[in-house]
């Protein structure tokens, strides 16, 4: 047995030696000669969806080479390539950006496909989109409607509808809000049927209702897309959308709502506070993440709504609570409701309260405002002032509330914006004044305060915005409060103030920067 041993660890010593001195003469060669192949003239990219790249390449060592393949690739940061990221297998790249915003790596590779030996070359492609930061303003030219932009440098891209591929909305501007991530069903090339989350522009005009893509404009649904079950009267008359969790439509007076989990169409609408559909919602309301404050135009009361459940009249006041009167059953007439701002969450339950500023109408005629104050189902009012004889503020409906000071920005004769404070003073001096005279000729239609100071915007603003409409077209004017104050610097004329200007009848303003909506 020893012997054996022996004889096997001698054999193994042999063949260890004779790898460890093989002196064979093999013909190696460096890989630079083997595949001299080498790229240039790429170089990183800054791109906007919609442009077209040409990029020619410089390859050198393939003089005389066969079996050659090209091949661009788009890939993201951090993730494996697919073939979904192959752009083309030409040698030189031609080709329309029709991803998604983004930073990528763009990659081209030139490949021997019977040694398996290539080149890779790659840099940085950044794709952005023209749509994320900007003024949008819903127009009409006297038939339908169209949206117009005001770029970051102040220039104006008008009809953005009809210029990228669907045509005018029916009936005149009503508002246009944004969403992050809107569900919607694509069907794939295999037949199958996809829910993607696409960010979206949802544009509502007095007859119809769009969804577009908001980095391509590509149209994502129609008014009749809209709906599992189309409704007798397509009337929009509010949209509100509170993060990609919820999304809120007033319709004809008839109010809907759907969450997260469904694919950008509505049901049926919510029941009333009886259990039926015999109310008719006002087109202003307090919407917040999965409830809403309604006005019931039919039945002249305060409702609340949850998700999931019906509507309920708002609570009467208890003996704890300074009784302003009901909010059931009333003899109002609701002309405006305002919304202000919300509280920070409060202990115990750790919900948001919710501002805002009523101006009605009793049945003799007399307006007042009330202050509300909006918790779940309690009793909302805290406060009521009646309008002094002779305000201007009830002859219109076109104001604005300031989020944070007791104010009312308003229109008055047409060109005029006036200003009333809320308040229990009975002067009408002490309550009313005019801050700006806009050209003659032109209206005011559109004023919101836009108050942004969140990190992720480019550029932060304390700003009332004004829309008018001349016979020239809309003008779209921004004047920057004073810090801490409602004060304007009255140096800055409305002429010094515009932002931007366009065609048609403007009827509703939108801020966006850097895809956060305003």
């Amino acid at each position: 047995m020893k012997k054996s041993i022996y004889i096997v660890w001698m054999l193994v010593s042999m063949f260890i030696t004779g790898c460890i001195d093989d002196r064979g003469n093999y013909d190696y060669q460096p890989l630079d000669k083997v595949w001299p192949v080498t790229i240039s003239g790429i170089s990183a990219q800054e791109r906007t969806i919609g442009d077209r790249v040409q990029i020619s390449p410089t390859i050198k060592g393939t003089e005389g080479l066969t079996d050659l393949k090209y091949t661009w690739f788009l890939y993201t940061r951090g993730l494996a390539i697919s073939q979904e990221d192959t752009l083309s297998h030409a040698k030189e790249l031609d080709w329309v950006v029709n991803r998604e915003s983004g930073n990528y790596y763009l990659m081209f590779e030139v490949r021997d496909t019977v040694r398996d030996l290539f080149t890779k070359r790659y840099v940085n492609f950044n794709i952005s989109t023209s749509f994320s930061t900007g003024w949008y303003v819903l127009e009409t030219g006297g038939i339908g409607s169209d949206m117009d932009m005001i770029r970051p440098d102040g220039t104006t891209v008008e009809n953005l509808l009809t210029t990228y591929g669907s045509e005018r909305m029916e009936g005149g501007p009503r508002k246009i809000v944004f969403k992050e991530d809107h569900r919607h069903e694509v069907e794939n090339a295999s037949g199958t049927v996809e829910v993607k989350k696409i960010d979206a522009f949802i544009l509502l005009s007095e007859r119809d209702i769009r969804v577009y893509d908001a980095q391509t404009m590509a149209l994502l649904k129609r008014r009749e897309d809209c709906f599992y079950e189309m409704p007798a009267s397509i009337n929009p008359l509010n949209r509100f959308v509170n993060g990609s969790a919820d999304d809120q439509l007033n319709n004809d007076g008839q109010y809907y709502m759907f969450n997260s989990g469904n694919v950008g169409k509505f049901g049926y609408p919510v029941l009333g506070a009886d259990g039926t559909n015999n109310y008719r919602v006002h087109p202003d309301a307090v919407s917040a993440s999965q409830k809403a404050f309604l006005w019931d135009e039919l039945s002249r009361s305060f409702l609340y709504l949850s998700l999931g459940s019906q509507m309920t009249y708002l609570s009467e006041a208890s003996a704890e609570d300074r009784n302003y009167g009901p909010v059931s059953n009333t003899d109002k007439e609701m002309i405006r409701m305002l919304f202000r701002s919300q509280t920070k969450v409060q202990a115990p339950d750790w919900k948001a309260r919710y501002l805002a500023y009523g101006l009605w109408k009793d049945s003799k005629g007399e307006y007042s405002i009330v202050d509300l104050y909006f918790d779940a189902g309690n009793y909302p009012i805290v406060g009521s002032y009646a309008l002094p004889e002779g305000n201007r503020l009830s002859s219109t409906d076109i104001m604005v509330a300031h989020q944070t000071m007791p104010t009312i920005f308003f229109e008055s004769n047409g060109n005029e914006l006036w200003e009333h404070t809320v308040s229990s003073a009975t002067a009408l001096a002490e309550r009313e004044r005019k801050v700006y005279n806009f050209p003659v000729g032109e209206e005011i239609v559109c004023i919101r305060h836009l108050d942004i100071s969140i990190s992720a915007v480019e550029e932060k603003m304390d700003r009332l915005v004004v829309l008018t409409n001349s016979v020239d077209g809309w003008k779209l004017y921004g004047f920057d409060f004073i810090e801490g104050t409602v004060e304007f610097d009255m140096t800055v004329t409305p002429e010094k103030a515009l932002i931007g200007q366009g065609k048609g009848k403007g009827g509703y303003v939108m801020r966006m920067d850097n895809y956060r909506d305003f």
